[in-house]
């Protein structure tokens, strides 16, 4: 286990950060913890999805050697013989987390449940999931699924870009170029 952490180290203290500022903002600010898993688990949908089908190999080689042995087993076994039929199914439900954290009420809420669950999934892969990166997005996910989100990410997102790409004026007046 130590050999394992050492040799992905940097993956290792760079998720379980990622993970802990997550939580913060989950409790703090959970428009961006919510944007965050959307972004996240969007991502790693069209990523899983990429990887899969053009090169299946990476999850055997990446992580067989880290995963904890019963996960091992099952990575070096069943899974090595055919990950996209494996993973295409993970990063449809990753794409489906991703787009349903965008919404409002209950579709944030079931994403949040989905969050919770993938992440109770991988939590036995050990250090070839960053553990106990996991558990932080567990809590963090649980966070978000108590909070109501009356807005979608999209009415989020438009409400605060113009104010980024157009600073008021010390004075409150708005500014008119001709």
């Amino acid at each position: 286990m130590i050999e394992q952490i050492q040799a992905e180290l940097g993956n290792f203290i760079v998720s379980n950060l990622i993970a802990l500022v997550l939580v913060l903002f989950a409790s703090t600010r959970p428009k961006i913890a919510r944007f965050f898993f959307s972004f996240f688990f969007f991502g790693a949908g069209i990523w899983n999805l990429f990887a899969s089908l053009t090169m299946p190999a990476f999850y055997v080689a990446t992580y067989g050697p880290v995963a904890t042995p019963p996960y091992a087993a099952f990575i070096n076994g069943p899974f090595a013989a055919m990950p996209a039929l494996f993973v295409v199914p993970i990063a449809i439900g990753q794409l489906a987390i991703g787009i349903l954290a965008t919404g409002t009420g209950s579709w944030v809420r079931l994403s949040m449940l989905g969050s919770a669950i993938f992440l109770a999934a991988i939590a036995p892969m050990g250090v070839g999931a960053a553990f106990p990166f996991s558990l932080f997005g567990i809590l963090a996910a649980f966070l978000l699924f108590r909070r109501p989100f009356t807005t979608t990410l999209y009415e989020d997102l438009g409400a605060i870009l113009p104010v980024i790409g157009h600073p008021a004026n010390p004075r409150g007046h708005s500014r008119r170029h001709g």
